[in-house]
């Protein structure tokens, strides 16, 4: 008899802690539909617009010989590392750093394209969301040799025959200012951000961007330049408000 109720405490015991533990995964999944739940009201959405603009000398950027593949140009071409017209910045990467952690972003269906032509990457900066297709096209005759060297994604190399089929893979973690290079061709680099949310931009090269969408709240807006390097600035979006956001970058 002794024994019987030892075993029955034990039972009993053992009863508890497993319908305890059933709990983690339920509240976990409770927080996850909590967030998946936050969607975004277009109707009460604001934007942010502004300029990069750039301040001082302008470093002087070598031309670029291509000569070295016959597929390739000719003729020397500007570099895209530092693009700058009318005192005005392009090719800077705008996204909202923080205050969008209650909500949750699919990826979208069409694919982000990078394509090559005349032995160059277009575009030089591009963003995508986490699990959104990474298109890369070969517009050339010559072959290329695409590889991207993340620092939290998984890294891969792969060649690319002239106006072959297009290259597609997808980034599963978010990561700001991955280069891209063509082993083939040295001169070739662009950049890739990969974020959680659709709220970023790239600046033209009048300098301008313009986020859209926005849902009301206070953010933190970073701008990162490949050479410049980041700058931050808090701002705050009120319903259906179009805010400004200007920075100013400077040779280091």
């Amino acid at each position: 008899m002794k024994y019987f109720c030892l075993t029955a405490i034990q039972f009993l015991i053992i009863f508890a802690w497993g319908c305890g533990k059933s709990e983690t995964p339920q509240s976990t999944g409770a927080a996850q539909q909590q967030k998946a739940a936050a969607t975004v009201d277009k109707s009460t959405a604001g934007s942010i617009s502004g300029i990069i603009s750039f301040t001082g000398a302008v470093p002087r950027m070598p031309m670029l010989d291509l000569s070295a593949d016959p597929a390739c140009p000719p003729d020397p071409q500007p570099q895209d590392v530092v693009v700058v017209k009318n005192g005005k910045l392009a090719n800077v990467f705008i996204y909202v750093k923080e205050g969008l952690e209650k909500f949750s972003f699919s990826p979208p269906g069409e694919p982000g394209v990078l394509d090559q032509k005349k032995c160059r990457y277009v575009p030089h900066v591009l963003g995508l969301i986490v699990g959104q297709r990474f298109q890369v096209l070969n517009n050339d005759n010559a072959e290329h040799n695409v590889h991207p060297m993340p620092r939290n994604n998984a890294q891969w190399n792969e060649s690319q025959m002239p106006r072959g089929d297009p290259i597609v893979k997808t980034f599963q973690h978010p990561e700001i200012m991955m280069p891209v290079q063509c082993n083939q061709h040295p001169w070739m680099e662009m950049y890739v951000n990969v974020l959680e949310h659709p709220y970023f931009a790239v600046s033209a090269e009048d300098g301008s961007f313009q986020i859209k969408d926005l849902p009301p709240g206070e953010y933190t807006l970073a701008a990162t330049h490949e050479k410049f390097g980041e700058q931050i600035m808090k701002i705050t979006i009120a319903p259906k408000q179009t805010a400004t956001a200007n920075f100013t970058f400077a040779k280091k």
